[in-house]
């Protein structure tokens, strides 16, 4: 396992996501919702068409790989922490829009219930490992549609993805906000991946029966 390179491209995968999250929240603050929603989706479509590493990405797969594949992971999940840690730094300077967006987006996640944010982020899981799984076995231009149609709608339902959220957090938190900012992706993490595991766990009962 070559850890640097695999911290590198969760690292430029934070850095999409965030590039997601960015034209969001500029089409939020002009009215368009819907439209950031849907261009949103322009983060997961370079992290699978060049293979770079996300967690939501790969932690479905985690019933099918041996115990050290939880490193891999928590690997990812900091590159992906570091990259939109960055951006979110860069956002408060060069979009200063957009981080009011966060700021209010912050406020809002961080006011939640425990358990809301884990069943968002389960509900995100699901929709995530149903994009990604469907590019990996697709063909062709319909291998997308799966990223067209699940990205929008994880968004646009208010589901928490743990990546998005570093980089929503990251550009509209406070240093006063820290704690409750990890306290909030830790369940967020945990709701993605509880989520992400759900169609793999019920294929293999299936196939069990």
């Amino acid at each position: 396992m070559h850890w640097g390179k695999l911290f590198v491209s969760a690292g430029l995968a934070g850095v999409m996501i965030s590039a997601g999250g960015m034209v969001y929240l500029s089409c939020a603050a002009k009215g368009q919702p819907v439209a950031g929603a849907v261009l949103f989706a322009v983060g997961l479509f370079t992290v699978c068409a060049y293979g770079l590493a996300l967690f939501t990405g790969r932690v479905g797969y985690l019933t099918v790989n041996p115990p050290s594949y939880l490193a891999e992971l928590a690997a990812v999940w900091l590159g992906n922490a570091a990259g939109t840690l960055l951006c979110g730094l860069a956002a408060r300077i060069a979009l200063p829009g957009a981080a009011e967006g966060a700021a209010a987006l912050t406020a809002a996640k961080l006011s939640q219930h425990p358990v809301q944010t884990v069943l968002l982020g389960l509900f995100c899981g699901l929709l995530m490992y149903i994009a990604v799984d469907h590019f990996r076995k697709g063909a062709g231009c319909g291998r997308y549609l799966g990223i067209l149609l699940c990205v929008p709608a994880f968004i646009l339902a208010g589901f928490e993805h743990c990546v998005a959220d570093m980089f929503y957090l990251s550009a509209g938190a406070s240093t006063a906000q820290a704690a409750a900012c990890i306290r909030f992706l830790l369940l967020a993490t945990a709701g993605n991946a509880a989520g992400a595991v759900l169609l793999p766990l019920g294929r293999a009962a299936n196939t069990c029966g």
